[in-house]
């Protein structure tokens, strides 16, 4: 079973809380590796201009872990996807499951948008 990564805080401690601890840590900046998230198939590759870009990392916050059925973390990720065109504004993705091996932190602390 694949644990989360070991430098991130899987819960919030409350001592005021006598009951299991919250599976939700402060939220954080991350980026998000969308090469691991969306696979891409040469096969049906076709250029689409004003798509969106879904190859490289972008900017996310971690809102919290979710545990799989079958023992896998999932992030609970807000992140930004760009355009392929190359147009300034993004496109928001909220409270995306994201597997673990997916997000890394980031230092930045860059807002999103």
């Amino acid at each position: 079973m694949r644990s989360i990564p070991r430098d991130w805080e899987r819960h919030i401690v409350d001592p005021r809380n006598t009951g299991p601890p919250s599976p939700r840590p402060a939220t954080r900046p991350v980026w998000v590796h969308l090469d691991q998230l969306f696979a891409q198939d040469p096969a049906r590759h076709q250029a689409v201009v004003y798509g969106l870009r879904l190859t490289g990392r972008v900017r996310g916050i971690l809102l919290g872990w979710k545990r799989g059925s079958t023992g896998e973390w999932l992030a609970v990720v807000n992140y930004e996807i760009h355009y392929a065109d190359g147009r300034p504004e993004t496109t928001i993705w909220s409270e995306q499951l994201v597997p673990s091996a997916a997000v890394s932190p980031r230092d930045d602390n860059k807002p999103l948008g």
